[in-house]
C-alpha cells in the first residue's frame, strides 16, 4: 500500500514538474496512440466488409427481394381482391384474368384482363358493389375480340364512385350478333 502511494506521488510531482511543452507532447502521443488503434479496428472491420460483405449484401438484397416481392402480392390483393363474377351468358363467352382498381386523380378506373374463348363483338358491362351487395357504380365498354384474344379494358366509372369500397364486380356480356 505505501508503494501505491509513493508511485502515485511520484507522478504526481512528475507530471506537475512537466512543462507545458512536455504535456502537450505527452497528451498528443497518447491521442497518436489511441487513433493508431482505432484505425487498426476500422481496418480490420474495412478487411472483414471486403470478404464477408459480399455475402452479406447478397444475403440482404436477397431478404428485400422476398419483401418486396411479399409487399406486391398483398397489395394486388388489397387492390384487386374484390371478387368478379360472370352470369351465365358471359362465362361461355369471356374469361377474367386480372382485375385492378384505380382511384388516382380525376380519373376512376377498373382495369380488366378480359380474355375471349370465342369471337366477341358487343359491349361488356361492369357493376361494382360494396360489402353490402348496394351497387356502387358501373360502366359499359364496346368490345371487339377473336377467340382466344385478350387484352385490358378500363372501365371509367364517375369521379364520385367509392371504388377504394368495391368488393364485388359483376360483368355482363351482351353480344351485337
Amino acid at each position: 500500500m505505501k508503494n501505491i502511494i509513493k508511485v502515485t506521488l511520484l507522478s504526481l510531482l512528475i507530471s506537475s514538474c512537466m512543462s507545458v511543452e512536455e504535456k502537450k507532447k505527452k497528451a498528443e502521443e497518447e491521442g497518436n496512440a489511441m487513433v493508431a488503434i482505432k484505425s487498426k479496428m476500422i481496418k480490420g472491420a474495412g478487411d472483414a466488409l471486403k470478404n464477408e460483405g459480399k455475402e452479406a449484401a447478397e444475403s440482404t438484397a436477397e431478404g428485400l427481394s422476398e419483401i418486396i416481392k411479399g409487399a406486391n402480392k398483398g397489395f394486388d390483393k388489397s387492390i384487386s381482391g374484390a371478387e368478379i363474377e360472370l352470369d351465365s351468358i358471359t362465362k361461355n363467352i369471356l374469361q377474367i384474368g386480372r382485375l385492378d382498381k384505380s382511384n388516382a386523380g380525376n380519373s376512376n378506373v377498373t382495369s380488366v384482363y378480359i380474355i375471349a374463348k370465342q369471337d366477341f363483338t358487343g359491349s361488356v358491362k361492369l357493376k361494382a358493389f360494396d360489402q353490402d351487395g348496394i351497387e356502387i357504380g358501373r360502366s359499359t365498354q364496346e368490345l371487339q375480340l377473336t377467340n382466344d384474344d385478350a387484352q385490358y379494358f378500363d372501365f371509367s366509372f364517375d369521379q364520385r364512385t367509392p371504388l377504394s369500397q368495391a368488393v364485388k364486380f359483376t360483368l355482363e356480356a351482351k353480344s351485337k350478333e
